[in-house]
């Protein structure tokens, strides 16, 4: 059986902001290593010679911290729309209907909401 989504008031989700932003910068960072398209491209020039070295340690262990800094977007139902810009959704309800409280990294507060059929683009101010 799922779990029931977890629906967040505008008080919750900026509850959560001061660990949402630790988070989505270590994101951002570990984004960035764990796919660097030059460390690729010498690793894929050494495959089979010695198994990547410490560049290939380096990326698979940004790629191990990335997965723990997803989980807790997972753990607390937060949405993550774009990892570059810091975007991201949180399940609500605004005069009853099902929407997306949307808030991006850098901003002081939650000020925005759009409908859950809907994107960035067409946010509204709460």
């Amino acid at each position: 059986m799922a779990e029931p989504e977890r629906l967040f008031s505008v008080e919750q989700a900026n509850h959560l902001l001061p660990a949402l932003t630790e988070v989505l910068e270590r994101i951002r960072a570990q984004l960035g290593l764990a796919t660097d398209p030059a460390v690729s491209g010498r690793l894929r020039s050494r495959a089979g010679h010695n198994g990547g070295g410490p560049e290939a340690s380096q990326m698979l262990g940004a790629g191990r911290r990335l997965e723990r800094q997803l989980a807790f977007l997972d753990r607390h139902g937060v949405l993550l729309r774009d990892p570059q810009e810091g975007l991201v959704d949180f399940p609500s309800r605004l005069r009853g209907e099902p929407v997306f409280l949307c808030w991006r990294l850098g901003e002081p507060e939650v000020g925005f909401w759009h409908p859950r059929d809907r994107g960035f683009s067409d946010r509204r101010p709460l």
